[in-house]
């Protein structure tokens, strides 16, 4: 069964499959977030498997503390709701978006 949060407007979808990922990821969404943060959505997708759960907790962790660090360094409040679901077989998703998207998304639902 697929999640309704599969359906979730976005501005992107972002793999991250290492930490590697993280900082060009990170970089995009903190220039967009700082033009449209009533309009900002992200999909984050993190690798989902028996062997792949505890690097995707890594990576998850690492990838949120550096978020909220790279907001602030710019001068900017983080106002991100975010929401984790499995988005399917091989991926756990991770919405990240302003509180006015997902009031507009359930909304509609």
């Amino acid at each position: 069964m697929v999640s309704k949060y599969a359906t979730f407007p976005v501005i992107d979808t972002i793999g991250l499959s290492d930490i590697a990922d993280i900082r060009p990821a990170i970089e995009k969404m903190v220039d967009i977030y700082q033009k449209r943060q009533d309009e900002f959505s992200f999909r984050i997708l993190l690798p989902r498997g028996e062997k792949l759960t505890g690097k995707a907790k890594k990576i998850g962790i690492t990838f949120q503390g550096e978020l909220v660090l790279t907001i602030r360094k710019r001068g900017l409040v983080p106002q991100i709701r975010d929401l984790r679901y499995v988005h399917d077989e091989n991926h756990y998703g991770w919405l990240l978006a302003s509180p006015e998207m997902f009031e507009r998304f359930e909304g509609r639902s």
